[in-house]
């Protein structure tokens, strides 16, 4: 019987491992005299939705919180939610759920006709003395479907009521600034301003948690790792959770039918295991955290005709903070030889190398203006299309219009009337966000 828990959210609080810190940190800033909203960031796998399920686990509420039951944790899954009806009907079901104390028949059973704010208000007035907060997972997909500036607008009403208390906390690896952005929704807007302004970042686990992750799982079973396998897995998974699981439960796997697992057979096994990850990392990554993360695994000085110093520095913390590199013994190191490996095989292909070897990257004529018009709004913020126009020798300020959605279309349509003006577009946007067509 596998006994790691490998690519599922966790459910059990027995089986969460580490995160104290953040876990504190969590009901500090909830639990206080008046609740706040915060902001929950890490990349794809990092655990959000782990550490969204453990922290609303009524044992978890109680070891950090005095009078649990004036708590009401609400989970909801945004990537679920194509429109603000959907979410309200979804949030109107299980506050209805949550606040009688009924477990719920139907999940998936929503509130007919369209649910609004003023429908999910009338339920939160009638329980005054709860503190509700919202756990608003994938918080990133509120790019898609018919989610605006409006919707954001009344989440931040909803918290500043004085007839209930509600506070929210988003899960996402995009920044609220930036998905605010994406939506139309500008910087100076009132609802960043509810937000506690640092986030809780999910980087990876400290050595002793890896440790015992690693060992426990397994002992569980009758299998005790020797310190040098749990220093090879370690040094193969690096300090996020599931890479952790998914490199131990391939080492224990290799052991229960009877092949010696060593750190140099495991390695190739997990980087073409794990590849889609993180190739979908690479892609939310800028250029200068690309250099970077290539330079560390490649052990070599960066170039810093691609990167400045200024720019470099803010790559260092952002990755750091997303737990994608860790201190080294004489510098900043890519988290786990997996990672690094997978950098050094396939980050650095060019466009050319891919067309030869018979990849799947799309020519730039095959790219319709209305593709590349979402792909700006959904993978640049203000001050990447600024970037863009400057490489692409145009002035961002005299595109017309008034918004990131009107700069996007008016730069995507003068492109589209100069000759190769769409290929160009497409070099560019690669250059800066990879094959991310």
């Amino acid at each position: 019987m596998l006994t790691y828990v490998v690519g599922h959210p966790i459910k059990r609080p027995e089986d969460f491992y580490g995160r104290s810190q953040q876990v504190a940190r969590f009901f500090e800033i909830v639990a206080g005299t008046q609740a706040q909203s915060l902001s929950v960031l890490g990349v794809r796998r990092a655990g959000k939705t782990s550490f969204l399920q453990y922290v609303s686990h009524r044992e978890v509420i109680a070891r950090y919180i005095p009078n649990p039951r004036d708590y009401v944790m609400v989970y909801i899954d945004m990537s679920f939610c194509k429109t603000p009806a959907d979410f309200y009907g979804r949030l109107l079901n299980k506050l209805n759920q949550a606040l009688s104390g009924t477990r719920p028949l139907n999940l998936w059973q929503s509130q007919p006709g369209e649910t609004s704010l003023y429908d999910v208000e009338t339920v939160l007035c009638q329980h005054p003395h709860r503190r509700i907060i919202l756990l608003l997972d994938e918080f990133d997909h509120i790019r898609t479907g018919s989610f605006n500036e409006d919707f954001l607008t009344e989440l931040r009403a909803m918290t500043s009521v004085l007839d209930y208390e509600l506070a929210c906390v988003t899960a996402s690896y995009w920044d609220l600034y930036q998905l605010g952005e994406q939506i139309g929704l500008p910087p100076t807007s009132p609802f960043y301003n509810i937000f506690y302004p640092t986030p809780i970042y999910l980087p990876g686990l400290e050595l002793p948690e890896v440790e015992l992750l690693i060992r426990h799982p397994a002992s569980q079973s009758g299998l005790f790792y020797a310190d040098n396998e749990v220093a090879d897995i370690q040094a193969l998974a690096g300090s996020l959770p599931f890479f952790v699981q998914a490199t131990a439960a391939k080492w224990y796997e290799t052991r229960l039918y009877g092949m010696p697992p060593t750190f140099n057979a495991i390695l190739p096994q997990m980087v073409a295991a794990l590849t889609p990850y993180f190739d979908q990392w690479w892609r939310g990554l800028n250029l200068c955290e690309r250099v970077l993360l290539h330079s560390l695994a490649m052990h070599t000085a960066v170039d810093h005709t691609l990167c400045h110093a200024s720019e470099l520095n803010m790559a260092r913390r952002r990755l750091r903070a997303f737990g994608l590199i860790v201190p080294g013994l004489n510098n900043w190191a890519v988290n786990g030889a997996i990672f690094a490996e997978w950098i050094r095989q396939f980050a650095d292909v060019t466009q050319e190398e891919e067309e030869e070897e018979g990849g799947t990257a799309v020519s730039p004529a095959a790219v319709s203006p209305t593709q590349l018009r979402r792909l700006l709004v959904d993978y640049f913020d203000y001050e990447e299309l600024r970037t863009l126009c400057f490489d692409l020798g145009l002035d961002y300020e005299f595109l017309p219009g008034e918004g990131k959605g009107a700069k996007v279309r008016e730069l995507v349509a003068y492109m589209q009337r100069r000759e190769h003006g769409l290929e160009r577009l497409v070099t560019a946007i690669r250059s800066e966000r990879g094959h991310i067509i």
